[in-house]
């Protein structure tokens, strides 16, 4: 079999049709599962900024 013939066989996540409404919950999902993955890193990149800012802190009280 060569990949002409495989091709109408694609699901409907590889070829959706636009205007459908699974193809429409799946784009949905998608921009969701995005929007939890950025919340997700601002978390760890605040977390990171305030240690780095604390351990500025300390070092510059351990100065003084």
């Amino acid at each position: 079999m060569n990949l002409l013939t495989l091709l109408p066989l694609a699901c409907a996540t590889c070829k959706a049709d636009p205007n459908s409404v699974m193809a429409q919950a799946q784009d949905l999902a998608v921009l969701v599962l995005l929007g939890f993955l950025a919340l997700g890193m601002g978390c760890v990149g605040l977390i990171v900024y305030n240690f780095a800012r604390k351990q500025q802190n300390f070092a510059m009280a351990a100065q003084a």
